[in-house]
């Protein structure tokens, strides 16, 4: 046994009945004070609230918005929640069929990787949240069995919208203009072994055969996973799917400050996580002997490197249209610091 308490819900999803399950310490720890913190965002903001989850498909994105609706509904405090779907914004079938994509060096038919992000239609989302603090603005719903959007269908009735999908927070081209509209972003991660057997289970489900299941996870799923969970900014949250279903809390590095933040750039063993750069700098820094001393280091201009290229990336990334409070949390850096980094340049 687990020893974990689980609740049980039924939902419709893609007008199909699903049972899901959460454990009752998600929903403590995790479910509830998310609902909490954008109930008090819409009582600060006084007006609609949008949260935005990302994360590869096989996470549970979309199953998790409905629970969240249900929860809302249940529990006395909290406003009203109403989950959307960026799937309702890919492309028509059409469109597919005669637009294509360059994939290792060959074109393929977009039809051919309807996952990518490529295959949504960007400025049509731009557009539509461009007016979602309107009243009486409609939003397109996915219809699983034609794989089409049927525009204009849902009406947004309720105070907090909880949009789904892969590529929410993704880094590339325009999709970064979609966090000017998020005003809290969560990010959904697992490992890969958790996602392929996740994936490998739903295809059987739907009648494929273990090869159709395998062969589709290798040629699109396992690629639009990888480019989700390498290229999405960080979210304002981040949860870890568990091999049971469940969700856990990532937790953030402890920031660094003063005495200590300029050790670490000094120290080969600290351990950071960061989906930009961080993580190889750690790697590379414990690969230094333990003997090193800072004097060692500086000697192959190791160190100072590391440093130079920090401040590079930070001023590219602001250059790119990530906003300082993000640079700060990703940076863990104050902002005179941050301020310091953006005037400097290259030598």
């Amino acid at each position: 046994m687990d020893g974990k308490e689980w609740r049980t819900c039924r939902l419709m999803l893609d007008g199909r009945a699903l049972k899901v399950r959460y454990s009752e310490q998600a929903i403590e720890a995790l479910f509830l004070p998310l609902l909490r913190r954008l109930t008090q965002l819409h009582k600060e903001k006084g007006r609609r609230i949008l949260l935005f989850i990302a994360g590869p498909t096989g996470v549970g994105k979309i199953a998790l918005a409905l629970f969240l609706e249900k929860l809302a509904q249940m529990t006395e405090g909290l406003e009203a929640v109403q989950p959307a779907d960026l799937r309702a914004f890919r492309h028509s079938g059409d469109y597919m069929a005669t637009h294509t994509i360059l994939r290792n060096g060959k074109k393929l038919p977009l039809r051919m990787a309807r996952g990518c992000p490529e295959a949504y239609d960007l400025e049509g989302l731009l557009e539509k949240l461009s007016h979602i603090q309107e009243e009486g603005v409609r939003f397109p719903v996915y219809d699983r069995n034609t794989h089409e959007a049927l525009p204009d269908v849902a009406l947004l009735r309720k105070p907090i919208v909880v949009m789904t999908g892969n590529w929410l927070l993704l880094g590339e081209g325009d999709w970064p203009q979609l966090r000017n509209f998020a005003d809290y972003t969560l990010m959904i991660t697992a490992t890969p072994s958790i996602l392929r057997a996740r994936l490998m289970e739903k295809g059987k489900k739907r009648g494929q055969t273990e090869a159709e299941v395998l062969r589709r996870y290798e040629e699109d799923d396992e690629k639009n996973a990888e480019r989700v969970l390498k290229r999405s900014w960080p979210a304002d949250e981040t949860w870890v799917m568990t091999s049971d279903g469940d969700y856990a809390r990532k937790q953030k590095p402890r920031p660094l400050y003063g005495r200590e933040r300029a050790a670490f750039w000094k120290r080969p063993n600290v351990e950071i996580d960061d989906p930009y750069f961080l993580r190889t700098m750690n790697e590379r820094l414990a690969g230094l002997k333990e003997g090193n001393t800072a004097g060692d280091s500086y000697e192959k201009g190791f160190v100072e490197g590391l440093v130079r290229a920090r401040g590079d990336i930070v001023r590219k990334l602001h250059e790119k249209g990530m906003d300082e409070r993000t640079l700060q949390d990703t940076f863990h850096v104050q902002p005179g610091e941050l301020a310091d980094l953006l005037r400097k340049k290259d030598s």
